[in-house]
């Protein structure tokens, strides 16, 4: 890379390569048999350049050639956008635990042992249920140096398991998932993932009709997401610097529950997006977003950051806001780890405080409504319907309709005492809030 970047002094500003290089070794199973194992090897750059204060990008899988590389960053920078940021110079950065010898060295037999324990459970529990299952181990190495003086490297291990579970009958197709995620082998833990899909079946045997009124709701950790993507896209530093968040010149005010708090942390050890740099080579750090429901901060990645006249949080990555773009896409402002923090409830006991409500594990169409301002207006794919502090059952054809701003203020219920990763990069706890717009269906 150095050769790289040394052709480039003399015909830009500033540049900046991004290099990846992955092994793979994703498993699959479908309809509970063993369906292939593959390796797959992935190297690549990315070359971002700066060339009278406008935006270059191109990228290559040919490491030996950089010409054609060079050239298409520099054409693109002519079209690019006007940016005023400086790639930073290398500083001292954290150095989390993020490479797991034990992921490096176990086997494709182990994992597909692994998968096929998982099936034979769910198996014996329901067998009529079609089971899918995907086991993923990454090993990849990242590298980003640029004209500042940065010099990175950093190698990281990943495993991850998802477990989709179809069980069919006449009229009905009832559909569950879970899936963990973990930079070490031993935190990802299987059998809790199955139990959770084995109570789901269980309780979905029975089908019940939802009403149609504003209810409680308990979100699983699976099913927070729907409350929480409004936020991760509220405290995301373009949002604010754009004026399309709610939360702009609001720092310092408490405009959540007291018990509610919410922070980014890729430094937290063994998290499964942790790293000792961002993917602009910025050291990642701890930045409170709400702490005792008061605003804190925001995220930035260096663009944004320069644009709002801070310092960036190292919060800039490939592939959007939940990441994992690949070398192949621009940085922007993601996400590390969001924590939320944990209430004094465990599940059942905030389950029967209620009355009558439902527990959403997951919609459909993420992200509908109008979810810069909060809103949120989803179809949910799998939800059980609660009567006098028990779960009775399964309800279809129903939407939930909300702001999660409103919801995390006024009408917050609780909040559970054990948080869980999901999505890969959300350690959430479940939480419970009233006067969710319900309306369901028959059928």
């Amino acid at each position: 890379m150095d050769g790289l970047l040394n052709a480039l002094r003399e015909k830009v500003d500033q540049a900046e390569v991004y290099h990846l290089k992955t092994q793979a070794i994703p498993i699959e199973f479908r309809s509970g048999r063993l369906e292939s194992v593959k390796i797959k090897q992935t190297e690549g750059m990315a070359l971002r350049v700066l060339s009278d204060d406008r935006l270059g990008f191109a990228t290559t899988t040919d490491m030996k050639d950089p010409s054609e590389l060079i050239a298409s960053a520099i054409a693109s920078a002519a079209f690019g956008e006007k940016s005023d940021f400086s790639f930073p110079a290398e500083t001292d950065h954290s150095h989390p635990d993020v490479y797991d010898h034990a992921i490096a060295d176990i086997s494709e037999e182990e994992l597909i042992k692994t998968g096929e324990e998982a099936i034979a459970r769910l198996h014996d529990a329901e067998p009529e249920a079609d089971l899918n299952v995907t086991i993923n181990k990454v090993i990849e190495t990242v590298a980003i140096s640029n004209t500042a003086g940065c010099n990175l490297e950093e190698k990281r291990t990943h495993l991850s398991l998802g477990i989709e579970a179809r069980k069919t009958r006449e009229g009905d197709i009832f559909t569950i998932f879970a899936e963990g995620d973990a930079r070490f082998n031993e935190d990802l833990s299987v059998d809790p993932l199955v139990d959770r899909l084995i109570h789901y079946f269980a309780y979905g045997k029975n089908i019940v009709p939802a009403p149609a009124k504003k209810l409680p709701v308990v979100f699983t950790p699976q099913g927070a997401i729907t409350l929480l993507l409004p936020l991760i896209i509220g405290f995301n530093g373009k949002s604010v610097y754009m004026g399309t968040s709610p939360l702009k010149g609001r720092i310092g005010e408490e405009l959540f529950d007291p018990r509610f708090s919410l922070a980014d942390d890729g430094t937290l050890p063994r998290g499964p997006r942790s790293s000792g740099f961002d993917d602009e080579g910025t050291p990642t750090v701890q930045t409170p977003l709400a702490s005792n429901g008061i605003i804190k901060g925001f995220l930035y990645d260096l663009r944004t950051a320069a644009l709002a006249g801070t310092a960036p949080t190292g919060n800039g990555y490939k592939g959007g806001l939940l990441g994992r773009g690949g070398f192949r896409t621009p940085q922007s402002v993601g996400i590390g780890n969001i924590l939320v923090s944990v209430g004094d409830k465990d599940e059942d006991g905030i389950i029967a405080r209620i009355e009558e409500g439902l527990i959403v594990d997951s919609v459909l169409g993420l992200g509908q409504g109008n979810i810069t301002t909060g809103e949120f207006s989803n179809n949910v794919a799998v939800a059980f319907k609660i009567e006098k502090g028990k779960i009775v059952g399964r309800v279809k054809n129903t939407m939930i309709a909300g702001n999660t701003y409103n919801l995390l203020r006024e009408h917050l219920i609780a909040l559970g005492d054990r948080a869980q990763w999901v999505h890969g990069t959300v350690r959430t706890p479940m939480i419970a809030v009233d006067q969710v717009n319900v309306v369901g269906q028959r059928g």
